[in-house]
């Protein structure tokens, strides 16, 4: 349960912070809706969280091997 806890919270923490850069950087200007900006961001946020925890646990993997 630990490690879900730990995925949502790097899932949320992330997307804020990739939702909020690009709007101010490309999105506000492309005239992006704010609702369509966070779906965006959460998805994005959601395929680097995935990636960051099949890389931890492939790291994690090889040391024990």
């Amino acid at each position: 349960m630990q490690g879900v806890m730990k995925f949502i919270k790097g899932w949320l923490v992330f997307s804020l912070l990739w939702g909020i850069f690009m709007w101010f950087v490309s999105w506000k200007a492309q005239g992006k809706e704010p609702g369509l900006a966070i779906v965006m961001s959460l998805y994005a946020g959601l395929i680097y969280q995935a990636l960051m925890t099949m890389v931890a646990r492939y790291k994690t993997r090889k040391s024990q091997a």
